[in-house]
C-alpha cells in the first residue's frame, strides 16, 4: 500500500501496529469457529473483513460465520471459476470498474442499468449474475487499496427497465433477497452509490428494495438525475476518467477489460 492507504488503515480502520500478528490470531479463531477447511476456503475474505469491521474481531468473526452460512445455502455461487467464464456477461456492458480511482482512492464500479434488459433477454439468470458478483468480489479484495479505501458505484439509470427483473429466471423476491444477503456478508466497504439520469419510477423501485437495505446503505444513496457534473464532483472523479454514460468524456471503455489482463 502507499502511504495514504497506510494512514487511512491506521487512523480510520484502527489497524494495529502488528497487523500480521493480529491477523494470525484472527485466522486461528476462524479455524476454531468454522473448521480448517472452511477457514482455508475463505482465507481471501479474512483480512478484508477485519478492515471492514475496523479490526473489531468479534464482529469480524460473526461476519465470517455469516459468509460461510450464505455459501452453504447457495453453494453454486461459490463454484470454481475463471475470468473467461464471465466474458459474455461483461460484454453486455452492464457492470465493470474504472482503471482509475477517486481522489480518495476508492475503486469505482460502474453500472449501466438499461443493459439489464439485455440480461433478461439472454441466457443469464439471477444466479449467473450473483456467481459473477462472488467471483468479482474475490478478485477485488486481492487489492489492499480496495480493502482500505472501499468502493463507490456510479449508476446510469436512464430508461431503467422496470420490468426486466420479472422476466429473469430466479429474480423474484427470493433472488432479490439473496442479492442483498450477499452484499451484507461480503467484505466490501461500500462508500457510496451515485445515480444519474433517474426516471420518475426509480423512486418507486427504491422504496420496494429499501426493506432489504441497511440504514447505512440507504444513507449512502445519492441521486443526481441529469446533473452528472455534480455527481462526479461529489464522487471525487475527473470527467476524463469516466465514460460518457456517467457524464464523463472517456471514449471506448471496455467493460470486460479487467477479465482480459
Amino acid at each position: 500500500m502507499d502511504e495514504h492507504a497506510k494512514k487511512v488503515a491506521r487512523e480510520e480502520l484502527n489497524e494495529p501496529e502488528d497487523a500480521a500478528a493480529a491477523l494470525a490470531a484472527f485466522s486461528a479463531s476462524v479455524v476454531e469457529a468454522l473448521g480448517a477447511a472452511e477457514a482455508e476456503r475463505f482465507l481471501w475474505a479474512q483480512k478484508p473483513t477485519l478492515r471492514q469491521c475496523k479490526w473489531d474481531t468479534a464482529r469480524a468473526l460473526q461476519k465470517m460465520r455469516d459468509l460461510s452460512a450464505f455459501a452453504a445455502r447457495r453453494p453454486e455461487l461459490f463454484a470454481d471459476a475463471a475470468p473467461a467464464d464471465f466474458l459474455g456477461q461483461a460484454a453486455i456492458g452492464m457492470m465493470s470498474h474504472l482503471p482509475t480511482r477517486t481522489a480518495n482512492g476508492e475503486l469505482v464500479i460502474v453500472l449501466h442499468a438499461e443493459k439489464l434488459a439485455d440480461y433478461a433477454a439472454s441466457e443469464y439468470s439471477m444466479s449467473d449474475m450473483l456467481r459473477f458478483s462472488v467471483f468479482y468480489m474475490r478478485r477485488m479484495m486481492e487489492d489492499e487499496r480496495t480493502q482500505v479505501h472501499g468502493v463507490i458505484m456510479l449508476e446510469n439509470l436512464a430508461n431503467y427497465p422496470m420490468f426486466a427483473m420479472n422476466k429473469m429466471k430466479g429474480a423474484g423476491p427470493s433472488g432479490m433477497k439473496a442479492s442483498f444477503d450477499w452484499l451484507g456478508v461480503s467484505p466490501l466497504r461500500l462508500r457510496g452509490i451515485y445515480g444519474c439520469h433517474t426516471p420518475w419510477y426509480v423512486g418507486m423501485m427504491l422504496a420496494m428494495v429499501k426493506p432489504f437495505m441497511s440504514k447505512k446503505l440507504r444513507d449512502r444513496v445519492s441521486l443526481h438525475d441529469k446533473d452528472t457534473a455534480a455527481m462526479l464532483a461529489e464522487a471525487g472523479l475527473d470527467p476524463k476518467d469516466v465514460p460518457p454514460e456517467y457524464g464523463g468524456t472517456l471514449q471506448g471503455f471496455d467493460y470486460g477489460w479487467h477479465l482480459k489482463g
